[in-house]
């Protein structure tokens, strides 16, 4: 069992590491050792981090070895070195260089790894499964750094497909769904990975409620713009207004005004807004704001996992919001970097949960109205800074996924988490009532 399981995970980490170096593709090398804005590290920076935790967690943690390089070390660990000093950092290719000697030794680990052992770092691989899944949040990471660059400044890859799909009107995208009252499990049920602060499950009772079938748009939201959401004291909140007047918000982080309609900065292209995609790029303050604009609220995690995740009928809940099985055909959510870009609400019919809600896989994230804190029994591990680092009460969760996320991610249980007036992010609104 080790042994295929250690090939699986062989194959896995490999080919994150050929999307992973994709990426740093999408641009020259010179315009990715400044910041992209907002003071954040520059975008070659994730290169060598991700080669730093792989190191730390499978070599010195688990196979109790040496660093490889204490600098590399230093410099690309978020709490030793902060932002404002990520600066003159080596080259691409002596980062990919660090990289392959990293990779050679854990793939020498990985082979002598055996997963029935009881220490929980090597139980189910789960160590192995932490440093796949933290690459993968970094390539999330840096498809939100990539587009804070000018479109002019990156190449387009070859596009995974095209979507041929029956846009439903407006009215259906508005539509909302009842959940009955009941309890449901909450949290990771599956004795596979998951991060802490997905555990432990537990029952949970949740009161009927309604949910948007699917989330938000952007010709819904662009009528909020024209209602004078962000000139209207009444929608916001005191902090989401100070935020809103300090940075000057007047529309989602990349929209322009073009006359009396809207343009949209997209991965590569300038562009008008399509107006049956999600609202993408706003804060959780926007958020709320629109839903008081809306006369609606934003739901609760428990409402959102709810509506994702469990089926009544067999009284059972999901893995994703379509099923157990891992998504790999693509035809249930727009999801890992397919189309580079959201897609129409209510486009993957296949996908829809238990409930008949869409869209609760991919395509946007959506922010909750819940903060970010550990659940009843919450044990940190392997280590604080994932999580518990940031209960900090300005955090807020959200749930489902972007066009960004790679599948294993998806899970109906997983928890992301960014700060209130974070607005990078490929983030969206589902409402509630």
């Amino acid at each position: 069992m080790s042994v295929e399981k250690a090939e699986e995970i062989r194959k896995l980490m490999t080919e994150a590491r050929e999307q992973t170096l994709g990426l740093f593709d999408l641009a020259e090398e010179s315009e990715l050792h400044e910041s992209p804005g907002f003071g954040f590290r520059p975008i070659i920076w994730h290169l060598a981090h991700i080669g730093a935790f792989e190191g730390y967690w499978l070599l010195q943690r688990l196979a109790g070895q040496q660093p490889l390089d204490e600098h590399y070390e230093r410099i690309f660990d978020p709490i030793k070195t902060p932002r404002e000093s990520s600066r003159n950092l080596p080259t691409r290719r002596e980062m990919e260089s660090y990289l392959e000697r990293v990779r050679s030794a854990a793939l020498r680990v990985l082979d002598n790894a055996r997963f029935e052992d009881e220490d929980p770092l090597l139980r189910n691989a789960y160590i192995f499964h932490l440093v796949l899944q933290h690459e993968y949040q970094h390539q999330e990471t840096l498809a939100y750094l990539f587009h804070l660059l000018e479109p002019q400044k990156k190449r387009r890859p070859q596009a995974n497909g095209a979507l041929e799909r029956t846009i439903e009107s407006e009215q259906a995208a508005g539509e909302m769904i009842r959940i009955p009252a009941g309890s449901f499990q909450m949290g990771t049920v599956w004795d596979e990975f998951a991060y802490d602060n997905e555990l432990p499950v537990r029952e949970v009772y949740v009161p009927a409620f309604k949910i948007g079938k699917r989330p938000v748009t952007n010709a819904e939201y662009a009528r909020f713009v024209e209602a004078g959401g962000y000139e209207r004291r009444e929608f916001w909140s005191d902090e989401g207004w100070s935020h809103k007047e300090r940075e000057n918000w007047t529309a989602p982080l990349y929209w322009t005004r073009e006359g009396k309609g809207w343009r949209e900065r997209g991965m590569f292209e300038e562009r008008e807004f399509h107006p049956h995609h999600p609202v993408t790029n706003v804060s959780w303050y926007e958020a709320e704001a629109y839903a008081r604009f809306a006369g609606k609220r934003l739901p609760t995690e428990a409402e959102w996992e709810k509506a994702a995740s469990w089926d009544d009928e067999k009284k059972r809940r999901l893995r994703f919001a379509f099923g157990d099985r891992v998504p790999s055909d693509k035809e249930v959510s727009n999801f890992g970097f397919r189309f580079w870009e959201t897609t129409p609400v209510g486009s993957f019919p296949e996908g829809a949960s238990p409930y008949g809600c869409l869209d609760m896989t991919g395509n946007v994230w959506e922010w909750t109205g819940d903060k970010f804190e550990g659940y009843e029994g919450f044990r940190a591990f392997p280590y604080p800074e994932y999580s518990e680092e940031w209960f900090d009460g300005d955090h807020r969760v959200l749930r489902g996924g972007s066009w960004a996320t790679r599948a294993p991610l998806l899970r109906t249980s997983f928890r992301n988490f960014f700060r209130r007036h974070f607005r990078i992010g490929f983030t969206g609104i589902r409402l509630a009532d």
